[in-house]
């Protein structure tokens, strides 16, 4: 199932976001790689679609998954879970895993780092 193209206005909102841009920037710099216009664009929808699923913009949803500490900030990590567990919900009705690694790349880019739940 393809998904209608987002809207020109809604990607270049989504794209003007600090996180996105650390994201974006980071990808290219982690893959040693420069990504087309249209590589970019189609990790900004599936980024996009995941958030109206969430019903957060990027920069709030990195801002819930964190607190505040003397130490620095923290993850919270039952909001950790609660992100990884509608990634898989996204991934079921988006295309997959490389849906949801669109977004795992997203979040771990960000600073928030995923585990699998452990194997049984």
């Amino acid at each position: 199932m393809s998904a209608a193209p987002m809207p020109a206005d809604r990607l270049e909102r989504l794209a003007g976001q600090a996180t996105v841009t650390r994201w974006l920037r980071a990808y290219d710099a982690h893959w040693e790689v420069s990504q087309s216009d249209d590589q970019v664009r189609s990790k900004l929808e599936v980024l996009g679609r995941f958030c109206l699923a969430c019903g957060r913009e990027p920069d709030e949803l990195l801002a819930w998954l964190f607190r505040d500490t003397p130490e620095g900030p923290r993850i919270r990590l039952k909001r950790r879970r609660q992100v990884m567990a509608l990634i898989d919900d996204f991934e079921r009705e988006n295309g997959g895993r490389p849906a949801g690694n669109v977004v795992r790349s997203f979040l771990i880019h960000n600073g928030v780092a995923l585990s699998a739940a452990p194997l049984r």
